[in-house]
């Protein structure tokens, strides 16, 4: 196994695990959009569906498939535009409780997603060799 492909790993599982940790965070601190979606087990079926799908393109990640590769960098990208409006709504209206919760594990949303979108960029021509 490569370098590049080690770090690929790394970098998903750490952003698995920030996807968690940020719909926990969104949870506590009651983000407004929890109840507009009809309340919190709609938001955490919806959540869980949407994380079984990030699971599943991990898995083709591992398989080494060009077009989860492809998602993958998608996938990223949503979760630092993600992280990065947590924060910017929390900043601008000032309120996190009840407002805009999500905001800290936004911010490793965008350190881990940058390198992730790198590493999955740097890994697709070795994927495209094979």
């Amino acid at each position: 196994m490569s370098a590049s492909r080690r770090k690929i790993i790394i970098f998903y599982i750490l952003m698995l695990t920030a996807h968690i940790g940020h719909v926990i965070e969104e949870i506590l601190g009651r983000f407004f959009l929890i109840e507009k979606v009809g309340g919190l087990p709609q938001f955490l079926l919806i959540n869980i569906f949407l994380f079984f799908i990030v699971l599943f393109l991990f898995i083709s990640v591992l398989k080494e498939r060009l077009w989860s590769y492809r998602l993958s960098i998608i996938y990223a990208v949503i979760m630092i535009i993600n992280g990065l409006g947590h924060n910017i709504a929390t900043i601008i209206s000032g309120k996190y409780y009840g407002g805009f919760a999500g905001g800290y594990s936004g911010i490793a949303l965008v350190l881990i997603g940058s390198p992730l979108i790198y590493f999955i960029r740097k890994g697709i021509p070795e994927i495209r060799r094979q």
